[in-house]
């Protein structure tokens, strides 16, 4: 499980590993079961955040998201 902290209006993308065929059929991507995102804590404006994704799915903090793109 990958544990993130957020704040209000920071993002967290999931996307599919880049050497997943995009016509792979959803059922075999989600064969593993599906995306779990459990709240861990809240503590003022923070929320901390537990996903648990099968390994088709890549999980990123926004703000690293856009450094892969530049």
């Amino acid at each position: 499980m990958l544990i993130l902290g957020r704040k209000r209006g920071e993002t967290i993308r999931i996307d599919l590993m880049e050497d997943t065929n995009p016509l792979t059929p959803v059922g075999e991507i989600f064969g593993r079961g599906p995306i779990q995102i459990l709240v861990l804590s809240v503590r003022g404006r923070q929320v901390k955040l537990g996903i648990q994704a099968g390994p088709g799915f890549r999980i990123l903090r926004n703000e690293l998201s856009e450094q892969l793109v530049s």
